[in-house]
C-alpha cells in the first residue's frame, strides 16, 4: 500500500474541577466553536461536543501523528486559558486532572453523536459521577471509586 489510512475516533469525558457547575449551555456552544478551532490547527476533526454543566463530552477523529493523551491535554490546556479569558465569571477555571477516552467504531457513530448532542436530558435521571462510573465498568477499566473524584 502506498498510503496510510487511519481511522481513529474517540469519545472523550472531562469533568470540570470538582464537577463545579460552570459549563452553561451558552458556554459549551461557544467551546465547541474555540475547540473545533483548536483541533483543526492540530490535524484533528471535532466532530461533536456536548455535556452538562460540569463536564463535557466530545467525539474528536485524530491522526496518526497525535496520541489520545498529547491530544486531550492539548485540548484541556488551551480551552482552559480560552474559558478564564473570555467569561468573567471563570478566570479560575479548570479542568480536572484526569479524562475518560473510549475508542468507537464507525457502526457505532450515530449512537455515539445521539448520546453526546443529547447530555443534558440524559443528566435529568443519571448524575455524572453515575454516568462515568458506568462507562468505566462498561469499558473493563480499573479503577478506585474512592480516588475517582476529587475533593
Amino acid at each position: 500500500m502506498s498510503k496510510e489510512f487511519i481511522s481513529c475516533l474517540m469519545h472523550v469525558v472531562v469533568g470540570t474541577y470538582r464537577q463545579k457547575n460552570f459549563l452553561t449551555a451558552d458556554i459549551r456552544s461557544q467551546l465547541h466553536g474555540y475547540m473545533s478551532a483548536v483541533s483543526k490547527s492540530k490535524g484533528m476533526n471535532m466532530v461533536a461536543l456536548g455535556g452538562a454543566e460540569n463536564h463535557i463530552h466530545f467525539l474528536i477523529a485524530l491522526p496518526a501523528k497525535l496520541s489520545v493523551e498529547s491530544s486531550i491535554l492539548h485540548l484541556k490546556q488551551s480551552s482552559t486559558t480560552w474559558l478564564r479569558q473570555n467569561f468573567e465569571l471563570l478566570r479560575f477555571f479548570s479542568w480536572d486532572k484526569g479524562f475518560a477516552a473510549f475508542s468507537i467504531s464507525r457502526s457505532q457513530l450515530d449512537s455515539t453523536l445521539l448520546y453526546i448532542q443529547n447530555q443534558e436530558q440524559f443528566h435529568w435521571n443519571k448524575s455524572f459521577q453515575e454516568e462515568y462510573v458506568g462507562f468505566l465498568n462498561f469499558h473493563h477499566l480499573p479503577f478506585k471509586e474512592s480516588t475517582l473524584f476529587e475533593e
